[in-house]
C-alpha cells in the first residue's frame, strides 16, 4: 500500500513537473515571439545596401510614421533616419555606441556592433538631407526645420526658375549648430540662390553665432559729411568682410562711429591672436563664391516677412545685385542677413506670415526667435532704408527692424556666406553641446 501511495505521488508529481515545463515554454515561447516577431535578422554584412560592423547578427524593427513595416523606405520617398529616437542595444537598453546611419542613397550602416543579438528599432519621418546628413522636419509647435513655402512671392528672380519651397530653422532653440573655422555658427537653412553662372540652385546658408564686433556700414563723404552710401557693393563693411576678415589680416584700418556724425579708423587685427577676432581660416574651400546676393527693391519696416522676401530678391538694374561690374574685383560672398533670414526664424509662424517686422515691442514674436537670444544690441542687415541714401536697415535690439541707422554708425556685424554642395556632415547632432561637423 505505501508503494502503491508512492506510485500514485510519483505520477502527480511527474503530471505537475510536466505541466509547469510546458507552461515555462509557453511564457517563454510568448515572450520571445513578442520581443522578436517584429524583428527581422540580418547576418554578417549581408544587409539592406549598407553594412553591419561585425559580429553581425543584428534584428531590424523598422517603422514609418510611427507604424512598423517590413522594409526602410526608398530613396526619395522625402524621409530620413530619426537619429534622435532610433537605437540599438542589448535586452531592450539603448547603446549609445552604435550608430544608424542612413545617407542619401539609402545605404543603411550600423556602426559600433560589438555583441550577437544586438536589436535595433529604427524610426523614419519625413524629413530632407542637408550637406548629406539627414535632418528630420520639425512638428508643428515644436522648434526645428521646417518647409518654407513661398506662395506669395511673384515678380522676381523666382521668375528665373526658383524653386518655391525653401528649408529653414525656426524656433528658440532649434538644432542648427554647425562647427565652422573652429567656431560657433547656425545654419539659416537651404536656401535658393541665383549662382554666377546664371543658374537657380539651393544652398546651404549660414551665419556666425557671436558678433566680430561693432564696425560702420560705409563711411562715403555724402553732402559734406561721412555719413556713408547704403550701396553694399562698394560699403567699407563688405571690404571688411571680403578682404580683412576674409584673409585673417592684421593691422588694417576699420571704420567705427565716433558720434556727432564724426567717423574715426582704428587698427583692427583678424588672426585671431591676443584676443583678436578669428578670421576666416583654413576653411575657403567650403564656401561657395559663386553667388550672387540679390540687394533687390528698398522698403519700408511696416513689411511682412514674405513681403521683405519679395523685394529683397528683385534683380532690376545693376545696384540690385551683388557682385556687379565695379565690386567682381573684392568678391569673396562673404555678407550678412536679410531681414527675412530673421522674420523666418520666427517659431510663431503667425509672426512670420502676419507681424510687420518693424513692430517694436512683440515678445510673442522676437522671443520665439533663434536669432534674437541673447542678442540685444543693434546689428547690421544687408538691405538699404527706404528712408534715405545713407541709411541703412538694422535689426535693433535683437527684436525688430529698423531703417533710421547712418551708415557711418557702428552696429555690430555677423558674417553670412553659403557652403558648396561638397561639403559634408559627417558628424555631431546639431546642439550647441554636440554641433556637426564638416568636412
Amino acid at each position: 500500500m505505501k508503494l502503491q501511495r508512492f506510485k500514485e505521488n510519483n505520477k502527480n508529481q511527474k503530471v505537475i513537473l510536466i505541466f509547469t515545463i510546458a507552461c515555462v515554454l509557453l511564457i517563454t515561447g510568448v515572450f520571445l515571439y513578442k520581443t522578436f516577431a517584429s524583428f527581422q535578422v540580418i547576418e554578417n554584412e549581408d544587409m539592406i545596401n549598407g553594412s553591419i560592423s561585425n559580429p553581425g547578427d543584428v534584428y531590424f524593427a523598422f517603422y514609418v510614421d510611427n507604424k512598423i513595416t517590413k522594409t526602410i523606405p526608398q530613396k526619395g520617398s522625402g524621409y530620413v533616419l530619426d537619429e534622435k529616437n532610433s537605437y540599438c542595444g542589448v535586452l531592450g537598453e539603448k547603446d549609445e555606441s552604435i550608430k544608424p546611419i542612413l545617407d542619401e542613397e539609402y545605404n543603411l550602416t550600423i556602426k559600433g556592433v560589438t555583441t550577437t543579438k544586438t536589436k535595433c528599432h529604427l524610426y523614419f519621418v519625413k524629413g530632407i538631407y542637408i550637406l548629406g546628413k539627414g535632418i528630420p522636419f520639425a512638428f508643428e509647435g515644436e522648434d526645428g526645420l521646417y518647409e518654407i513655402t513661398h506662395d506669395e512671392v511673384n515678380g522676381t528672380i523666382n521668375d528665373q526658375g526658383f524653386q518655391q519651397t525653401e528649408y529653414r530653422y525656426v524656433g528658440k532653440n532649434p538644432n542648427n549648430y554647425i562647427k565652422f573655422n573652429d567656431e560657433d555658427w547656425r545654419i539659416i537653412g537651404l536656401v535658393n540662390v541665383l549662382t554666377t553662372n546664371g543658374t537657380v540652385e539651393q544652398r546651404v546658408k549660414i551665419v556666425k553665432n557671436e558678433s566680430i564686433g561693432a564696425y560702420s556700414w560705409d563711411t562715403t563723404v555724402n553732402d559734406g559729411l561721412r555719413r556713408g552710401e547704403n550701396k553694399w557693393y562698394k560699403a567699407d563693411l563688405m571690404t571688411l568682410l571680403n578682404d580683412y576678415y576674409y584673409y585673417s589680416k592684421v593691422d588694417q584700418q576699420c571704420w567705427v562711429d565716433e558720434g556727432n556724425l564724426k567717423t574715426k579708423q582704428i587698427s583692427c587685427s583678424f588672426d585671431g591672436v591676443n584676443g583678436n577676432i578669428k578670421g576666416l581660416q583654413n576653411v575657403h574651400n567650403m564656401i561657395d563664391e559663386n553667388i550672387i546676393w540679390t540687394l533687390g527693391e528698398k522698403f519700408a519696416t511696416n513689411i511682412t516677412t514674405p513681403e521683405a522676401y519679395q523685394k529683397e530678391r528683385i534683380v532690376n538694374n545693376d545696384d540690385s545685385k551683388w557682385p556687379n561690374e565695379t565690386s567682381k574685383s573684392s568678391f569673396h560672398s562673404i555678407g550678412l542677413m536679410y531681414p527675412s533670414d530673421y522674420g523666418y526664424a520666427y517659431g510663431n509662424r503667425d509672426c512670420t506670415k502676419n507681424n510687420p517686422l518693424g513692430t517694436q515691442n512683440n515678445p510673442q514674436c522676437y522671443e520665439t526667435n533663434w536669432f534674437s537670444v541673447d542678442k540685444l544690441y543693434r546689428q547690421w542687415f544687408l538691405t538699404a532704408s527706404i528712408k534715405d541714401n545713407f541709411k541703412v536697415q538694422s535689426l535693433s535690439e535683437g527684436k525688430y527692424l529698423y531703417d533710421g541707422v547712418d551708415a557711418y554708425g557702428a552696429s555690430h556685424v555677423h558674417p553670412v556666406l553659403y557652403l558648396k554642395p561638397t561639403v559634408k556632415i559627417i558628424d555631431g547632432s546639431g546642439i550647441s553641446t554636440d554641433t556637426y561637423i564638416l568636412e
